[in-house]
C-alpha cells in the first residue's frame, strides 16, 4: 500500500505540473505565436487521433489491467495485447480511408487545412493506441509514474520546444504540424525502452494460454470496456471536431482557449475522485451504507463550494484574463463558452460522487449505459445548437449533456440505494454563491487589469469563505480553518 500511495502522490505532482505547463501553452504560447485557425488545427488533430485511439485499441488496454493477475506468468500476454491493439488501428485506419471521401466532405469547406493532415493525423493514432496499451500494462504492474510523466509532461513539453523552433524561425507551419508524429513517437518509444531496460516487457509469440472461453472473456470485456471509453472520448473530443466541421478551424482555436479557461473549475474534483473512489471501494465491501450516504453527500458539498469559487473567480475576471491572452479580442468571442462550459463542469461536481457509487456498486453495467446515452445526447445537441448558436452552441450542448448524464446517475442511485447528496447545507451554499455573485457585480473597475483581477480576486474569496465558514456549510472545511488557526497560534 505504501509504495501505491507514493506512487499516486508522486503521480498526481506529475498531473498537476503537466495541467500547469498545457494552461501556458494554450493560453499565450499558442495565441502568441500562432493564428486561430492554427490552434484549431492542433485541436482537431489531437481531439481526432484520441477519439479514433479510444476505439483503435478495441478495450484491449482495460482487458490487459483486468486479466493481467491471471495471465501475468505467461510471457505472451503483452505481446497479444499489442498485436491485438495494432489490428484494432489497422480496422479504424482501414475504415477511415474506406470513408475518406465523406470525412473530407465533411472538413472541405470550413477546414480544409485538416484534409490535407489527414494521413498525419492516423499516424498519431497509432503512437496513442500502442502508449495507451502500454501505459495499461505499467498500471498493472503498479508502476505509473513514468507513463505519468510522459503523457502529462513530457508530450506538452516537446510540443512547446517544437513551437518555439518555429517561433525563432527554425520551422515551418508545415513541419511543425509534422513534428506531432515526433512527439508522440518518442514518449511511446521511451516507454516501450523502459519496459524493455527494467526486463519487465516480455515480448514473445507463444499464445498456448489463449484458448476459446479466456479468447472470449477478453473479447467481451474489452467491448464492454470500449463502450464505456468510446462513449467518454466522444463526450470529450466531438466538440470540438463538430465545430471544425460546422464554423472552421478559427472558431476551433477560439472554443480551445475558452474551454481551457473553462476547464479550471474540474481540476480539484479529479483529487477528489480518486480518493473517494477507494473510500467507496472499502464501504461498499463492508457494506457500510452509512458512510456511502455520508462521503455521497460530504463530496457533493465540498465540490460545490471549491466550483462554485474558481467559477465565480473566472467568470467575475474573464475581461483581465483575456487581457492577458496574446491576441485576446479575437478569443473575446469565446466569452460565453468560458460560462458554460464552467457550468457544466460544475454541476458535474455538484452530483458528487454518484458515478463511484454506481461503479463501486453490482449496478457498475449501468454507467456504461448511461456514458453511451450521453455520447449520443452530445452528438445530437451539437447538432441542433452549432448551426443556430456557434460556438456557443457547442458549449451549451456540452452542457445541457452533462446535466442530464449527472441527473440520470442521481434519480437512479436515489432509486436504487435511495441515497441522495443535497440538504440544507446545499441551499446555504447557494445562497452564499448568489450573494457573492452580486456583490461582484457591484465593485467597479479598480485601475488596471492586473490590479483589477488581485483585488477582485480577494474581495470575492474573502467574502465567499467567510460566509462559507460562518454558517457551517462543510465540516471538512470549518475543520481545516480551526487546524489553520492552531497552526498560526490563533486558537487553542
Amino acid at each position: 500500500m505504501g509504495i501505491i500511495i507514493k506512487q499516486s502522490i508522486r503521480s498526481s505532482i506529475f498531473s498537476y505540473l503537466g495541467v500547469a505547463i498545457g494552461y501556458i501553452n494554450v493560453l499565450w504560447l499558442y495565441p502568441y505565436f500562432l493564428s486561430a485557425d492554427q490552434i484549431g488545427l492542433f485541436r482537431l488533430i489531437q481531439s481526432s487521433a484520441y477519439l479514433l485511439a479510444t476505439f483503435g485499441q478495441i478495450g484491449l488496454g482495460s482487458s490487459l489491467v483486468k486479466f493481467y493477475p491471471t495471465l501475468k506468468k505467461e510471457k505472451g500476454f503483452l505481446t497479444l495485447m499489442l498485436l491485438g491493439s495494432t489490428v484494432g488501428f489497422l480496422l479504424i485506419a482501414g475504415l477511415s480511408i474506406l470513408f475518406q471521401t465523406q470525412i473530407v466532405n465533411y472538413f472541405a469547406q470550413e477546414s480544409s487545412l485538416f484534409v490535407e493532415y489527414f494521413q498525419l493525423t492516423l499516424m498519431v493514432t497509432f503512437f496513442l493506441v500502442i502508449f495507451q496499451v502500454l501505459e495499461a500494462y505499467c498500471r498493472s504492474l503498479l508502476s505509473i509514474i513514468l507513463p505519468t510523466f510522459l503523457r502529462d509532461i513530457g508530450i506538452r513539453i516537446l510540443t512547446m520546444l517544437f513551437v518555439l523552433l518555429y517561433a525563432f524561425g527554425l520551422l515551418t507551419f508545415e513541419q511543425l504540424t509534422w513534428s506531432f508524429i515526433i512527439v508522440y513517437g518518442l514518449v511511446t518509444l521511451a516507454l516501450l525502452a523502459s519496459l524493455i531496460i527494467k526486463k519487465e516487457a516480455q515480448l514473445s509469440f507463444q499464445f498456448g494460454f489463449l484458448n476459446s472461453p479466456l479468447a472470449k472473456q477478453i473479447l467481451n470485456f474489452g467491448l464492454y470496456a470500449l463502450l464505456g471509453a468510446g462513449g467518454t472520448q466522444i463526450i470529450l473530443q466531438i466538440d470540438s471536431i463538430m465545430v471544425s466541421g460546422s464554423l472552421g478551424l478559427e472558431a476551433t482555436g477560439i472554443y480551445t482557449i475558452a474551454f481551457f479557461i473553462g476547464t479550471v473549475i474540474e481540476m480539484p474534483k479529479r483529487a477528489i475522485s480518486q480518493l473517494s473512489l477507494s473510500l467507496m471501494s472499502q464501504s461498499f465491501k463492508k457494506n457500510d451504507m452509512e458512510a456511502v450516504e455520508k462521503l455521497y453527500r460530504q463530496t457533493s458539498i465540498n465540490q460545490l463550494i471549491i466550483g462554485a469559487l474558481l467559477l465565480l473567480g473566472i467568470w467575475s475576471n474573464l475581461e483581465n484574463i483575456y487581457h492577458f491572452v496574446p491576441n485576446g479580442e479575437v478569443y473575446r468571442n469565446g466569452f460565453y463558452v468560458v460560462l458554460f462550459i464552467g457550468l457544466g463542469k460544475l454541476s458535474d461536481m455538484i452530483f458528487g460522487a454518484n458515478g463511484e457509487i454506481i461503479v463501486m456498486s453490482k449496478y457498475f453495467r449501468f454507467n456504461v449505459l448511461a456514458v453511451t446515452l450521453l455520447a449520443l445526447a452530445t452528438i445530437g445537441l451539437n447538432s441542433l445548437l452549432i448551426p443556430t448558436m456557434g460556438i456557443q452552441g457547442a458549449a451549451l450542448a456540452s452542457l445541457l449533456a452533462m446535466l442530464g448524464f449527472n441527473l440520470t446517475k442521481y434519480f437512479f442511485v436515489w432509486v436504487k440505494f435511495g441515497l441522495q447528496p443535497f440538504d440544507f447545507a446545499t441551499l446555504k451554499t447557494i445562497a452564499i454563491i448568489a450573494a457573492t455573485y452580486f456583490l461582484n457585480e457591484s465593485i467597479p473597475l479598480i485601475g488596471s487589469p492586473l490590479v483589477d483581477l488581485l483585488v477582485r480576486s480577494t474581495i470575492i474569496a474573502t467574502v465567499f469563505l467567510v460566509l462559507i465558514i460562518s454558517f457551517k456549510v462543510s465540516e471538512e472545511i470549518n475543520g481545516l480553518f480551526k487546524k489553520g488557526l492552531e497552526f498560526l497560534k490563533l486558537r487553542r
